[in-house]
């Protein structure tokens, strides 16, 4: 279906962009021409696609905020905390007026100061429909982390254990398979860095309420928990309680699909 949208006006009053831009969910391509003595720069016809948000995302918008949200989540793990659009612009080659253009269509707002990081990873990457799965943090134990770090199901499902964690008291630094597993001190700062919301509790029952509490401190959006120990969750956490690895694939498909009505 198309809509063929003309907007006339002798007024000398801009008109909006609500006025602008028509958006509806029940038409997946929109014709727009703007007629308008403040808006002859938009005397165009274009063809765009939505997300389930209903926002218009056109194919070149889409590619230019897949770049941005790269470009940020670099300078995340870098340890930086704003950007602006100056700095941007130079390492991705677009022109300033495109770049703050295209991030205030996509919700980032007051682009002349400096801009948070992580907010502008959330927008983008919800606006874009993001899978946040991909990447995950293990707490863990010595006993079941190396199940899951070598667990097929992960990789068949393109996921793969960025980090792990050990919530034990008497913690002694160890790797498995190549990984290196750390002090649960360690996973809030490395969390905010690389922007990890996807997060995998394999511990004895006794120690997995306090790996939880860890993990939504650091961020956890999503949780798989292995132990078998019914947890204690606040609001908004997607969680998939179950007891070993027998249901993992399926367990995988729960979470991702809870994780995706989150998002929308």
């Amino acid at each position: 279906m198309k809509v063929f949208i003309t907007h006339k006006t002798t007024s000398r009053r801009p008109i909006t962009q609500q006025q602008a831009f028509v958006i509806t969910k029940a038409t997946p391509t929109i014709k727009i021409q703007i007629n308008t003595l403040h808006y002859l720069v938009y005397k165009l016809q274009i063809s765009t696609q939505m997300n389930e948000k209903g926002y218009i995302l056109t194919e070149e918008l889409k590619k230019r905020a897949s770049r941005y949200l790269a470009y940020l989540k670099f300078q995340k793990v870098k340890g930086r905390n704003m950007f602006d659009t100056n700095e941007m612009s130079s390492a991705l080659g677009f022109d300033k007026p495109t770049i703050s253009n295209d991030l205030h269509l996509l919700g980032i707002y007051h682009v002349n100061s400096a801009i948070s990081i992580s907010s502008g990873i959330d927008i983008i990457e919800s606006l874009l429909v993001v899978n946040r799965l991909k990447e995950a943090f293990l707490i863990c134990t010595s006993k079941h982390g190396k199940k899951i770090i070598n667990a097929k199901e992960l990789s068949l499902q393109g996921i793969k254990v960025v980090a792990a964690f050990d919530p034990s008291s008497s913690f002694d630094a160890y790797e498995i398979d190549g990984i290196k597993v750390l002090s649960t001190d360690r996973i809030t700062s490395l969390s905010d860095r690389m922007h990890i919301q996807f997060m995998i509790i394999a511990t004895e029952k006794e120690q997995a309420q306090q790996a939880a509490n860890i993990a939504i401190d650091a961020g956890a959006k999503a949780i798989i928990n292995i132990s078998g120990e019914a947890l204690t969750l606040s609001e908004g956490i997607a969680c998939i309680n179950t007891n070993g690895f027998d249901n993992l694939a399926e367990d995988i498909s729960k979470i991702q699909a809870l994780m995706a009505a989150n998002t929308h």
